[in-house]
């Protein structure tokens, strides 16, 4: 029963914290990129550098904008396959990844096509 209790209210403070968090400058240019050349019908972007902050490549780092779930829904996916939907949004993400302490992107991304047939 405590271990229950336990988890329901850890859960409900990841809840609060990650809706309350703040967009920091990273995610706000991964935002912007995005929405400028892909215009999304839907873009979701999930700060998920807390899960990452431990592991050895996190050593010494004090950015807080490391590690993101991106998910694009765009007609500009339209006959492209899944390695240049993301070879799209590496590029549009080069200086983050190379200059702004972003380490790594999981992404998802679908043609509104393909996320009505989910």
């Amino acid at each position: 029963m405590f271990s229950r209790r336990l988890y329901s209210s850890s859960t409900r403070f990841l809840k609060e914290f990650m809706t309350t968090q703040e967009k920091g400058p990273v995610q706000l240019s991964i935002e912007s990129k995005i929405s400028q050349a892909l215009n999304p019908s839907i873009l979701e972007i999930v700060n998920e550098s807390h899960m990452h902050a431990h592991h050895a490549a996190m050593k010494g780092v004090t950015s807080k904008e490391t590690h993101f779930r991106v998910t694009v829904v765009s007609d500009e996916f339209q006959g492209k396959s899944l390695m240049q939907r993301h070879r799209v949004i590496y590029g549009l993400l080069n200086d983050e990844l190379q200059n702004k302490g972003l380490h790594a992107l999981s992404i998802k991304a679908k043609t509104p096509a393909e996320l009505e047939k989910q």
